[in-house]
C-alpha cells in the first residue's frame, strides 16, 4: 500500500500550522513594536509640547517680573508678579510652579554681536531671570509620560531659563541755541531768512549785527526746523512700547553784550514722562534772540547731571542726544564728557545739523559715548535722525 500521499498531506498540514504560528508570533512582535513606536512617538510629542509650554510660561513670568520691576522699582513685587503669571500657565497638564529661588535679578548689557549678557545681582537691576523646571524634584511636579509603562520609560525632567530685560529709557536732549541757530537752512554762514514771509530779500534792511540780536525767524530758521523736528521726536517717543523719561537741556556760551546775555547751559526740564511739557521751553527760546558761542561740553555736563540725578530710574538705560550746528569754541573737551557718560551706562548720540558743524569732533563724541553720529544738513534728515534714534531704544527682550 502506498502511503506517500498521506504523509505528504500530513506534512503539508504541519507546515501550514507552523507557518500560521510563525505569522502569529511575527504579528505579535510587530504589533508590540508598533505599540512601542507609537508610545515613543506620543511621548516624544509630549516632551516637545511640554518644552513649548515651559518656554511660554518662563517667558511670560520673566516679562511680568521685568515690567513690574520697572513700574514699582521693587524686587519683592516683581518676584510675586513672575510667580503669579507662571501659575496661570499649564505645563504638562498642571499649573506651572516657580519659587522665590527660581527668580533672579541682575543687569543685562548689550554685547557687540547684539545679544544681551545677564549678570546676576549686578546693579542697577534691569532684568529678571526665571528658571522654570518640571520633574527635577517634587516641588516642581512630576514629568509623567502619557504612555508610561510601555517599555517602562519612567518620568522625564525639563528645564528652561528665560531672561527679560526691562529696558526703559531715561533720555536727555541737548540742543544748540548759539547764534547760528537763527540762520536759515541754506547751509551758508551768516545767512538769515528774509524778514518778510514773501521771500523778498529786498525788504531785509537790518544789518547782520542787528539780525544777530533779533529772535529767529518763526518758520524759516534752523531753530524753527529744530522745534518742528523735536515735536515729531517727542510724539514718536510716546508711540514706543517702553516708558521713556525725557529731559531737556540747551547750551550756547556765557555771553554778555549790553542788555543781552546768555548762559553756557540751561536745564529746562528734569526727566519726565510728560513729553508735552518739553516743547514749550523750545518755543519760548525761539521768541528771544539766540546769542553766544558754542560750548558743547557744558550742555553735555548738564545732561549728565540730569541722567544721573534723583529723577533717574533703577531700571532705565540712559541716553543723551547732543545736537550742534557749529564748531565747539568754548569750554572743555566734549569727548571727555562722553567718556564719563559711557562709564555711567549712558549712550551718547550726536547730531550735526548743518554743513558748518564739526562732524569730525562729533564723530569722536559719539564713539566715546558708545552711540552713533547722525549728519543732518536739512530738516528732513534731522527728523529722520530723531526717528532712527527713537527706534533704536530697545523694549523688553527675552532670551
Amino acid at each position: 500500500m502506498n502511503t506517500a500521499p498521506i504523509k505528504s498531506a500530513a506534512q503539508s498540514r504541519r507546515r501550514g500550522r507552523q507557518r500560521r504560528g510563525n505569522i502569529i508570533i511575527l504579528t505579535a512582535v510587530l504589533i508590540t513594536g508598533l505599540l512601542a513606536l507609537g508610545a515613543m512617538s506620543i511621548n516624544l510629542t509630549q516632551i516637545a509640547t511640554t518644552k513649548t509650554e515651559l518656554r511660554l510660561a518662563s517667558d511670560a513670568a520673566a516679562k511680568a517680573g521685568s515690567i513690574t520691576l520697572g513700574q514699582t522699582q521693587n524686587v519683592a513685587a516683581a518676584r510675586r508678579a513672575a510667580k503669579q503669571i507662571a501659575a496661570k500657565h499649564r505645563v504638562n497638564g498642571k499649573s506651572m510652579k516657580i519659587h522665590n529661588v527660581d527668580v533672579d535679578f541682575g543687569f543685562s548689557r548689550q554685547q557687540d554681536d547684539g545679544s544681551y549678557s545677564f549678570q546676576e545681582n549686578v546693579r542697577p537691576f534691569n532684568s529678571v531671570r526665571v528658571n522654570a523646571r518640571i520633574g527635577e524634584d517634587t516641588r516642581y511636579g512630576e514629568g509623567e509620560y502619557y504612555m508610561k509603562g510601555i517599555l517602562d520609560p519612567g518620568n522625564f525632567s525639563l528645564h528652561y531659563e528665560s531672561t527679560a530685560a526691562r529696558v526703559d529709557h531715561d533720555l536727555c536732549l541737548v540742543v544748540d541755541r548759539s547764534g547760528s541757530m537763527a540762520w536759515d537752512m541754506s547751509n551758508e554762514e551768516w545767512s538769515y531768512p528774509p524778514q518778510e514771509d514773501d521771500g523778498n530779500t529786498e525788504n531785509d534792511t537790518d544789518s547782520i549785527m542787528q539780525r544777530y540780536f533779533e529772535p529767529p525767524h518763526p518758520t524759516l530758521s534752523r531753530w524753527a526746523a529744530l522745534t518742528r523736528s523735536t515735536d515729531m521726536f517727542f510724539d514718536h517717543l510716546d508711540t514706543l512700547d517702553v516708558e521713556v523719561q525725557s529731559g531737556l537741556v540747551s547750551y550756547s556760551s556765557n555771553f554778555v553784550f549790553g542788555i543781552y546775555n546768555s548762559e553756557a547751559s540751561t536745564t529746562h526740564s528734569e526727566l519726565t514722562l510728560d513729553h508735552t511739557s518739553l516743547q514749550p521751553p523750545l518755543e519760548e527760546l525761539g521768541e528771544e534772540p539766540l546769542i553766544g558761542n558754542t560750548n558743547i561740553a557744558s550742555g553735555m555736563q548738564a545732561a549728565y547731571d540730569v541722567l544721573t540725578g534723583p529723577g533717574s530710574r533703577l531700571t532705565a538705560k540712559g541716553t543723551m542726544v547732543v545736537l550742534t550746528d557749529g564748531i565747539n569754541n568754548q569750554g572743555t573737551d566734549p569727548v571727555e564728557v562722553a567718556r564719563a557718560a559711557a562709564a555711567a551706562n549712558i549712550t551718547v548720540h550726536a547730531i550735526t545739523f548743518s554743513e558748518q558743524a564739526d562732524t569730525e569732533l562729533m564723530t569722536r563724541v559719539a564713539a566715546a559715548g558708545g552711540g552713533n553720529l547722525f549728519d543732518a544738513p536739512d530738516e528732513a534728515s534731522l527728523q529722520e535722525a530723531f526717528r532712527r534714534i527713537a527706534d533704536t531704544l530697545p523694549s523688553v527682550l527675552t532670551q
